[in-house]
């Protein structure tokens, strides 16, 4: 769950997490040790890197260690509990002093209430993070993870950048791949059952618009060129009509955006619809900013259109303008007729950005495209719990 400040419940949930982190740690030295290794997965939702990590951790690792989502949110902790995920919950005393005994936690995010855990125990920490970032990052954005014992990333250029930009030490970040992306380099089947859930006719091709958030720029709009949320999709929803296209639109979980009725427009929010991979492998063609979502899509190799928006980043860029793999364009009626050449006859942009998405995929991810990072990363781990034991 995202955390809003000016809501008491939620410093109340994070005091008790906090309470809770101290009680464990005391029951890590007071508790024999789990017959079994346990890993914990925490962040904002079970999706991403973690989902995939969990999933690869299904199919392959039962047998070597137990595995847990901890989730801050009780409501969420249901909702994953009937889908059959392993979780546990920071409000719970006993789950949080399962916790404290884990061999490892794994985050894409940062710790809230919970970092006396990495000063007083010698619990594995992992940072897997939750996008490869067009967005500038100081090292100071990282005080927690500069203090883990290992980050992986998607490639070596990304270990560089977590080096010279981000302040990490050399030794503990490693290059092991994007999980989340596994399921996009293998072309996986997408769920069926997303499309019926998202009301989005079978058959039909699916055009996402998918902006960043606001960052650093409070004042920011989601809908670019000076347009309004409804003179912005109205025009893209028409040209995707001419070709029985349907327009997705999907907001950041830290944005919300209205969802007026068109035909042909369905709205599939990040809270709603956690699984990003999924609603990729269904997706034709991508419109977006600057948000990291490019780079998730870039592994499908398929039509991405960039709006040339100002960046909402105080902090410069981590990858530069220079990643921006596919069309770029700058005003409305580019975006119309780009969209509409694309949907006619996506030959065309193959036949122009190919060599671009070949050099950006090299370049994010490296040798990491064979599918198989969740299962090195738990190889990894695997290695790093036995050797703690």
């Amino acid at each position: 769950m995202k955390i809003d400040k000016s809501d008491p419940r939620h410093w109340l949930l994070l005091l008790r997490q906090g309470l809770f982190t101290l009680l464990a740690i005391c029951g890590r030295y007071l508790y024999p040790k789990l017959p079994k290794p346990v890993v914990v997965l925490y962040g904002h939702q079970l999706s991403g890197n973690l989902k995939a990590l969990y999933e690869e951790w299904r199919r392959s690792y039962t047998y070597d260690f137990d595995c847990y989502f901890l989730s801050l949110d009780p409501r969420y902790s249901q909702v994953l509990k009937g889908e059959g995920v392993n979780v546990l919950m920071c409000g719970g005393l006993r789950d949080m002093l399962l916790v404290g005994r884990c061999s490892a936690i794994i985050t894409d995010h940062g710790l809230h209430a919970m970092s006396p855990f990495v000063s007083m125990t010698n619990i594995l920490f992992i940072d897997v993070w939750h996008g490869i970032p067009f967005k500038g990052f100081l090292p100071d954005d990282f005080r927690i993870q500069h203090r883990y014992d290992e980050v992986w990333v998607s490639s070596p250029l990304l270990k560089q950048i977590y080096q010279a930009k981000f302040g990490f030490s050399a030794d503990i970040v490693y290059a092991l791949g994007y999980a989340r992306a596994d399921k996009l380099f293998l072309r996986q089947s997408p769920d069926p059952l997303f499309r019926e859930k998202a009301s989005i006719p079978a058959g039909n091709k699916v055009v996402l618009y998918a902006p960043t958030w606001q960052q650093d720029n409070k004042g920011r709009e989601l809908f670019p060129f000076g347009e309004s949320q409804d003179s912005f999709i109205q025009m893209l929803s028409e040209v995707c009509r001419k070709h029985t296209a349907t327009l997705v639109i999907r907001s950041h979980l830290n944005a919300s955006i209205s969802t007026k009725s068109f035909d042909n427009v369905r709205y599939c929010s990040m809270k709603e619809f956690p699984d990003t991979e999924d609603l990729l492998l269904q997706t034709g063609i991508l419109i977006c900013d600057w948000s990291s979502i490019a780079f998730d899509y870039l592994a499908l190799d398929r039509p991405t259109i960039f709006l040339d928006v100002e960046p909402p980043f105080k902090n410069g860029f981590s990858l530069g303008k220079e990643y921006r793999f596919g069309d770029i364009v700058n005003d409305m009626s580019s975006l119309a007729l780009y969209l509409d050449n694309i949907l006619k006859n996506p030959a065309t942009y193959t036949d122009r950005k190919s060599v671009d998405h070949m050099a950006t995929t090299s370049s994010v991810y490296g040798d990491s495209t064979d599918g198989k990072a969740a299962s090195k990363q738990l190889d990894r781990l695997l290695t790093l719990v036995n050797h703690m034991r």
